[in-house]
């Protein structure tokens, strides 16, 4: 007769399950807003015991006391989808990078708001206006040229504000970075401390099971740092996690690696790079660090060094160099300062010998000192024979010019030749020289020599006779603004090249357009990276709440079912005590 007792021993290890599937449903559900955590349960199996065994309760030929043992647990498990937490930690990445490139851009384009309103395209627009205005007025006229220095002025001012205000934000995200990398050095050690901990844990389990809330816990780190760049980790069997990054790995379990990450000086070296300690260049195709150093190193067409060819802070403070220094070099060059530095030049650098850029771009202390140098051209003076700087000037008197005879008709010969005299002169035909030589109009014609030139009249005493034209005189003389009409030509000239790497060729104003119309379709590309990214993310992380967050409704369904089975078992053992009082006290007695 099998054991009696052996129903009782099944029926308590069932109750003890029920009891644990409780506690666990129950953790589950106080756990429900707990961030990170990952819904649990016990995983049970139907309990044995083998043939091959040495305790037998029966003969070798009837084994069918072995059966029915119950259930058992192999332990508490996580429920996680491995493939949607590596889909979600590789999206979020690209989410984290395209929200920070935003941010950066949205900076920009804030100082860069009012670009082509009422920025940087109303104050070249002003200046442009004063040279016009300039131009067709003396070039003496003082208070005309000292409206075109000062509109001059508020350009290289409206140069240097932009300068400094990107550089603000440009020296904002340095140290926002710097931050970011010893946060990010600060998170390996945690993840190291939390390794150390998972080991010594992980020695009471059994080896498919863990401590599984200091798995969540790794699991909210990795989840963080993927938002600095791609990564990639295993679990080992000892429970703590490896986690490589750019293929260079950052956390190996409990050892303290040389995996941080090191910032090179920005100012010395004039970009954000990043190293790991072992001296390998972090190299990441997406993340947070990505769009920083997108953001702080694109350069675009002028990427040079340790720079990227995205469009970043660095590119759109290189374009504003290049069109302060592209303004100063042409109206420079077209006002004569290649040749004569120290009195044609219209834009100087702050710091004298260093290239112009928006930062430095100023007017000159020659134009300022003298507001009408643009005016002025150089001309040889015939009385001293040297050259000087001064107005082209224009007498307003009569206009005269040379009274040349006019043609009386010639003598011919037999064959019609003109002839000529001693002299060099027609010689006159029959009528004398008071018988004009006219065409088929009437119009008289002007005499000529035998080489062909014009006769001029002579006085008496044999000088040139010179007729007035047009006009008295009055001794007025008109100034012509020449050079300034030469400057202001400039402006609608739209083959200037902007960069020495040809970024773009046009004017000016269409240079100013170029820019705006850069910064906004970066933003567009970068805002449509976001949006999709935003959309996979969230679609994602739905998908890994359904797998892995407790559900309250799920839970309560399970607690009643638990309850069931609770009570079920519990009338089992009811049963059994009934039925063993009977055996012990109703069996053996005679008349009973």
């Amino acid at each position: 007769m099998r054991p009696t007792f052996l129903g009782f021993e099944t029926q308590k290890r069932t109750l003890m399950l029920v009891q644990k599937h409780q506690d666990i449903a129950g953790n589950n559900i106080s756990n429900i807003n707990t961030p990170g955590y990952t819904r649990q349960r016990v995983d049970i199996y139907s309990m044995y015991v083998s043939g091959l065994g040495e305790p037998r309760w029966s003969s070798r030929s009837n084994m069918l006391s072995m059966q029915g043992q119950g259930v058992n647990a192999y332990g508490v498990s996580q429920i996680r989808d491995t493939y949607i937490d590596k889909r979600y930690r590789e999206n979020v990445s690209i989410e984290a990078e395209t929200d920070k490139k935003m941010n950066i851009l949205s900076e920009i384009e804030d100082i860069m708001d009012n670009f082509e309103s009422t920025g940087l395209q109303l104050q070249t627009q002003k200046f442009w206006n004063a040279l016009q205005d300039y131009s067709e007025e003396k070039p003496d006229s003082t208070d005309v040229a000292t409206i075109c220095v000062n509109a001059a002025v508020n350009l290289c001012q409206m140069l240097n504000d932009y300068h400094t205000q990107i550089r603000e934000v440009e020296t904002t995200y340095v140290n926002e970075l710097q931050d970011s990398v010893e946060y990010f050095n600060k998170l390996l050690s945690e993840m190291t401390q939390l390794n150390q901990r998972i080991e010594k844990e992980k020695f009471h389990y059994a080896e498919e099971y863990g401590p599984n809330e200091l798995y969540d816990q790794m699991n909210l780190y990795i989840d963080e740092i993927s938002t600095y760049g791609e990564i990639e980790f295993h679990q080992n069997a000892n429970g703590t996690f490896n986690v490589n990054m750019g293929g260079v790995n950052i956390v190996n379990g409990t050892e303290l690696k040389n995996s941080r990450i090191i910032m090179k000086d920005y100012e010395l070296y004039g970009t954000a790079e990043l190293y790991f300690e072992n001296g390998q260049d972090v190299l990441l195709t997406r993340g947070t660090f990505k769009a920083y150093q997108d953001m702080i190193n694109g350069n675009g067409v002028y990427a040079a060094g340790g720079q990227s060819n995205a469009y970043g802070i660095a590119y759109f403070k290189s374009a504003l160099n290049m069109f302060a220094r592209t303004v100063a070099d042409t109206l420079n060059t077209a006002n004569g300062a290649d040749q004569f530095p120290n009195e044609r030049t219209m834009f100087e650098p702050a710091t004298e010998g260093a290239l112009i850029t928006a930062g430095n771009i100023r007017v000159s202390d020659i134009w300022r000192e003298d507001p009408t140098m643009i005016g002025k051209t150089r001309r040889l003076n015939e009385m001293t024979g040297m050259y000087e700087w001064g107005y082209d000037e224009k007498e307003d008197a009569p206009i005269t010019q040379i009274k040349y005879r006019y043609a009386y008709k010639p003598l011919k010969d037999a064959n019609g030749n003109i002839q000529y005299g001693k002299d060099g002169l027609p010689l006159p035909a029959a009528g004398g020289e008071t018988d004009l030589d006219r065409d088929e109009n009437g119009n008289v014609y002007l005499l000529k020599d035998q080489n062909g030139k014009l006769v001029p009249e002579t006085d008496d005493d044999g000088n040139i006779v010179y007729e007035t034209v047009d006009g008295t005189a009055s001794g007025i003389v008109n100034l012509q603004n020449t050079n300034v009409k030469y400057l202001f030509s400039q402006f609608d000239n739209r083959n200037i090249e902007f960069g020495n790497c040809h970024d773009f060729q046009g004017s000016f104003f269409t240079y100013i357009s170029f820019i705006s119309n850069r910064l906004g379709q970066t933003i567009e590309y970068e805002t449509s990276r976001n949006e999709t990214a935003v959309i996979t993310v969230d679609e994602l992380l739905d998908a890994r709440d359904d797998v892995s967050a407790p559900e309250m409704d799920e839970e309560g369904i399970n607690m009643l079912n638990y309850t069931k089975w609770y009570n079920a078992s519990s009338r089992m053992l009811t049963t059994l005590d009934d039925m063993l009082d009977k055996l012990i006290n109703g069996t053996g007695r005679v008349g009973l």
